[in-house]
């Protein structure tokens, strides 16, 4: 391999993104996090103006004294060997020379001396010591994944998203720069995604181009050969020796001493030469292409909307009511939609006021945490790059509005909410989402019995309630049943996880979809199976008909 040695860029250019410290804030795991910090942004810029408009001030000061001296000395302003006899005979023009030399430059001194920016520093550092959390290089790295991830999931190309326009959204954002997009490109390369590093180094190669054509070209830490150095070297990564070759050739001819360039171009020609021209042609041909299909997963297919279900299953979906013969629900029924059949899927609407879904978002933003995954086989948590959001889990002690949640969770469920887990308050980050998973732990082929309590069992139901409507992106999505779900604020997914005979339904496999554009939230409730066996009784057989419990 060739010598990667180098000043690594993104040292110098991390700070332009993010004032940090090495903490583990991840706050790119929560949208509310996002927010916060957007607020704590107008406060450091505003500080930063008052630092601009003092230091003008200084500056005007200064720009006067110097203006006045050659007022005073006229035409001989710039004349060292000025007849200083006559200029000093005038009484007004020795009187400014004292003032000058004393009252005026002591002025100028103690402005020149004095350093203005050193107490906004100190007053930065104090509103970062009070923040929630501070950026790290990690958030930088969870940012840059998450665009790989939008790209990937929705097919979009990187030109789309550096317009900051994205179709179906009604938020725009201003176009990325060069610097911005060889930012991505950089930490791309280093994270190994070189398909889409190539994708945005080409682009910040050619926006730099087209800046430095049009004179808007502010000041940059990187020039054109930094931003090729990086494109050679993921080309090179992705097989196309050639093409590595004729970059780094581009190299040399911008800057002839840049680090390692001749190590470069020496080693790709000794590639190119010591191995058969069809050998690689045909990795060239393979590897060396940037792929512009779209990805064709079950998964992303149903994220972007393009599932279709079943017709048979289709044309039995309905919209009813339900009171389960309760009275207090006779003049407020339960709203239930039929989302799917075998298993029965449903979405409940209405569920919550809007007044109190924001009480539980209050409740949990003081709370969140980064999300966590089970670690398989034990009872152990775990960080996990397939969950990117951060959650609380809120008891009935810490507001009185969680109470009320489980109570009418109950009320439109029918089931028993004094074996539940606690309710669990998610807000997706950048790109959030949740890769495919079971909520349920007993399966065919593996039982967790350290998260199937002996008192609890399994969880049998879950209710999951949008608490937010997402401009783009978000879905629910059960790709071995081809269903998408799409957040409605208010509305609820509600599923049974476990066939009759207590067995997992793997059907039930489900993923929440990455955010495109806005903020998630939802809330989950896990069911438990002890204490359902009125409402909905157990079977010998995974499809036992004696289920009764108001649910088809």
């Amino acid at each position: 391999m060739f010598n990667r040695k180098r000043l690594d860029i993104s040292l110098l250019l991390f700070p332009l993104l993010c004032y940090c410290q090495h903490v583990s804030a991840e706050v790119f795991t929560s949208m509310s996090n996002i927010q916060t910090l957007i607020a704590e942004e107008f406060q450091v810029v505003n500080i930063l103006r008052e630092i601009i408009k003092a230091e003008r001030t200084k500056l005007d000061f200064i720009q006067e004294y110097v203006d006045e001296f050659s007022r005073v000395y006229g035409e001989h302003s710039g004349d060292v060997t000025i007849n200083s006899e006559v200029i000093a005979s005038h009484p007004l023009n020795a009187f400014r020379l004292v003032k000058h030399l004393s009252v005026d430059w002591d002025t100028v001194r103690r402005l020149m001396t004095t350093n203005l920016a050193i107490g906004g520093v100190q007053e930065i550092e104090r509103l970062r010591s009070l923040s929630q959390g501070l950026l790290n290089e990690e958030d930088l790295k969870g940012a840059v994944e998450a665009i790989v991830r939008l790209q990937y999931t929705y097919d979009i190309d990187e030109e789309q998203v550096a317009s900051g326009t994205l179709t179906g959204s009604t938020v725009t954002a201003l176009e990325l720069s060069s610097l911005e997009c060889y930012l991505l490109g950089l930490h791309q390369a280093q994270l190994g995604f070189h398909d889409y590093a190539v994708r945005w180094l080409s682009l910040a190669w050619k926006l730099f181009d087209q800046e430095q054509r049009l004179d808007i070209q502010k000041s940059s830490p990187i020039g054109k050969v930094e931003i090729l150095d990086w494109l050679q070297h993921s080309t090179f990564q992705r097989g196309n020796i050639s093409y590595a070759l004729e970059l780094s050739q581009q190299i040399k001819k911008i800057n002839p001493a840049f680090a390692h360039v001749d190590e470069n171009i020496a080693y790709y020609q000794k590639l190119l030469n010591d191995t058969p021209q069809e050998i690689w042609a045909k990795m060239e041909d393979e590897n060396g292409k940037i792929s512009g299909e779209k990805s064709s997963g079950t998964y992303e297919a149903l994220c972007r909307g393009e599932g279709k279900l079943d017709i048979n299953v289709e044309k039995q979906l309905h919209c009813y009511t339900e009171t389960y013969s309760k009275p207090w629900l006779l003049l407020q029924p339960v709203k239930i939609e039929m989302a799917y059949l075998n298993p029965d899927i449903f979405v409940v609407h209405d569920v919550l006021f809007p007044s109190q879904m924001e009480q539980v978002k209050s409740v949990a933003k003081r709370k969140l945490q980064r999300a966590m995954v089970v670690k398989p086989g034990t009872t152990e948590n775990q960080a996990a790059r397939i969950r990117i959001s951060k959650n609380a889990f809120l008891n009935e002690d810490v507001h009185p509005v969680i109470a009320a949640v489980n109570n009418r969770i109950g009320l439109v469920t029918n089931l028993d909410m004094r074996i539940a887990e606690e309710l669990q308050v998610a807000n997706y980050g950048i790109g959030g989402h949740y890769d495919a998973h079971f909520d349920h732990f007993r399966t065919l082929y593996e039982i967790n019995h350290k998260h199937i309590d002996g008192e609890w069992g399994d969880r049998m139901a879950t209710f999951l309630l949008y608490m937010s409507d997402v401009e783009a992106g978000g879905a629910t999505v059960f790709p071995r049943i081809n269903l998408t779900l799409y957040p409605a604020k208010g509305s609820a997914a509600f599923w049974f996880n476990l066939h009759k005979d207590g067995l997992g339904d793997e059907r039930t496999l489900h993923a929440g979809c990455p955010v495109l554009v806005g903020s998630k939230w939802i809330s989950n409730k896990w069911i438990r199976e002890k204490w359902q066996d009125v409402t909905r009784p157990c079977g010998l057989q995974p499809d036992s008909p004696e289920w009764d419990n108001g649910w088809p």
